[in-house]
């Protein structure tokens, strides 16, 4: 167990024996972390840069993009056409394109559809862009569908209100007519009371009648037997036919007196009738007058009735789906269809570039310098430039070999790979030359291989928190997120994605593989000064040295003598 100890702070000590190793062992990791705490700490929104299309600008639009800016989201407008904003969203300048209706107003049994654009190659951004987009989408979609739900309520409201007010109408109406059928029931009555049979059929008046003219007959054959008789005198027939006219006379008045009676009875009878007849009058008078005003409420009903149903045949949303949800979204990738390992084969490529190359260049170089030849090089015949130009080449070859090995495994599973490999190859060269530069400068800066190692791996692991494959970019304040954009793994991930995935032309991404080539040189001329800082040094230590050894050994021989 002592022993166990022992060895246990012997490489304690070993460890923190030089100040840079103790330093970079205790505070490289919790300097890490506080950057990146520092880094996304940010509690505000994803700093996404958002293109809208639509074929015009309407209030509708405008106030959508007004909702999304409301929010801190950068929109640009592309009027004219999506493919402009499909090629920002291709050059990583645009997260997300929005295709929107012309009007968002929803007047049929039609959903409105929004169409969004995303880089799927981003896998780390993809549902961080639907999430946001997508509420801000459902916002706006709630917001119709209840505009939608309140004009239906209101057209019910009002169509239960007409139905109301002609509900009355018809009870209105309903009076009347009851009002009507019992005047016309009483007229009825008062017309079958009255007797309009005369009274011809009397008995009496019949056998009057009868009785006279049997006798006007026998008073008519006594005047004819009279004048044939020649042996009557004149005198005598004239007064037997003055007595015969005189009978006549008398039996033409018989029974006048009981005509003239019933004659009156009929006259009050008719008399009754026209009384009735005319109060029979007035009362159809007032009927014909309510059936008027009846009349004339179905109409105002019926008109009524008309408005409701042109209100109803207004609400041109029905369905249920487009009242629940007016705006449907769909969401296109941009870019040919793929599989998860070509949006990722990109960031994978060059995370193993970067974490070889850094650990490459500060092992070669550490390895140099620990060489028992390290300060014999110094006074070979050989420029600075060649030793830092060997070491380079040597992290390139072995960086080369593996790249080599990836590509090649590769192929079974990406086939379009070919047709993208040399411009591929070419930022690869120039993205290894940068971290074999930043790992031998590392390999300069650090005494011991170990702190040397540690450095670079911490440094490529900065790279890689702040390169937004692990976590968006966009979270980051935005000083930090526009200084990040030189992040040297952000730009060379970004040409690789660009080239593999979209085949963009080598032409169209020069601006940022020159930042990739500057980065190299500068930090060829950076190793450079940091071989020359460390040559001065161990000259200088060695002649101190030097004279050190020679001045005791004159002291020694001095004392000899």
């Amino acid at each position: 167990m002592q022993s166990l100890l022992l060895i246990t702070k012997k490489n304690v000590k070993l460890l923190l024996r030089a100040k840079g190793s103790a330093l970079v062992i205790i505070f490289a990791p919790l300097l890490l972390i506080l950057l990146l705490g520092l880094a996304y700490s940010t509690g505000t929104q994803l700093g996404l840069h958002l293109g809208i299309h639509a074929p015009t600008f309407s209030d509708d639009v405008n106030s959508f993009i007004k909702l999304l800016e409301d929010d801190g989201y950068t929109i640009s407008t592309f009027e004219t056409s999506i493919d402009p904003c499909i090629e920002e969203i291709k050059q990583g300048k645009i997260h997300s394109c929005i295709i929107l209706p012309a009007s968002l107003q929803v007047e049929g049994n039609t959903q409105k559809e929004v169409k969004f654009y995303v880089d799927p190659s981003r896998v780390n951004l993809v549902w961080a862009v639907q999430q946001a987009v997508e509420s801000k989408f459902n916002f706006k979609s709630q917001e119709i569908s209840e505009s939608l739900t309140n004009n239906i309520f209101a057209t019910l409201t009002s169509a239960k209100s007409g139905i109301a007010t002609q509900k009355t109408s018809i009870l209105d109406i309903k009076e009347k007519g009851n009002g009507v059928a019992s005047s016309n029931e009483e007229v009825q009555k008062t017309l079958k009371s009255l007797d309009l049979e005369a009274p011809v059929t009397n008995p009496k008046t019949a056998n009057i009648t009868g009785d006279v003219a049997n006798i006007k007959d026998k008073i008519g054959d006594a005047r004819g037997a009279i004048s044939s008789s020649p042996t009557m005198d004149p005198i005598e027939k004239e007064e037997i036919g003055d007595l015969l006219s005189n009978a006549e006379s008398e039996l033409n008045g018989a029974g006048i007196k009981e005509l003239q009676a019933e004659l009156q009875a009929t006259k009050e009878k008719f008399s009754l009738i026209a009384s009735a007849v005319r109060t029979s009058s007035t009362k159809l008078d007032k009927s014909t007058e309510r059936i008027q005003n009846t009349i004339k409420a179905l109409d105002e009903v019926e008109i009524g009735l008309t408005n409701i149903i042109e209100k109803l045949d207004a609400q041109k949303v029905t369905d249920s789906d487009v009242i629940s949800a007016p705006l449907v979204s769909t969401i296109e990738q941009v870019g040919a269809q793929a599989s998860f390992l070509n949006y990722l084969f990109p960031a994978i490529l060059v995370l193993v570039i970067m974490f070889s190359s850094l650990l490459l260049g500060t092992t070669l170089v550490m390895m140099e310098k620990n060489s028992p030849a390290f300060l014999r090089n110094f006074f070979l015949p050989i420029s600075k430039g060649t030793f830092i130009a060997a070491t380079y080449l040597t992290t390139l070859i072995m960086i080369s070999i593996e790249v080599i090995i990836i590509l090649a495994i590769s192929l079974f599973f990406l086939d379009e790979i070919l047709t993208t490999l040399p411009s591929v190859a070419l930022v690869l060269v120039i993205t290894a030359s940068v971290f074999a530069f930043l790992g031998m400068g590392v390999g300069y800066i650090f005494i011991s291989e170990e702190t040397g190692v540690l450095g670079s791996i911490s440094l490529g692991s900065l790279f890689l928190f702040l390169s937004g494959i692990l976590l968006p970019l966009e979270g980051l304040p935005l000083w930090l997120r526009e200084m990040n954009q030189f992040n040297p793994f952000v730009i060379a991930e970004k040409l690789v994605r660009e080239i593999f995935i979209f085949s963009t032309p080598l032409v169209d991404v020069l601006p940022e593989l020159s930042v990739i080539l500057g980065y190299a040189i500068l930090l060829f001329l950076l190793i450079w000064f940091l071989e020359t800082l460390v040559h001065k040094h161990l000259v200088h230590r060695f002649m101190k040295n030097h004279h050190r050894a020679h001045r005791q050994k004159d002291k020694q021989n001095k004392n000899d003598a």
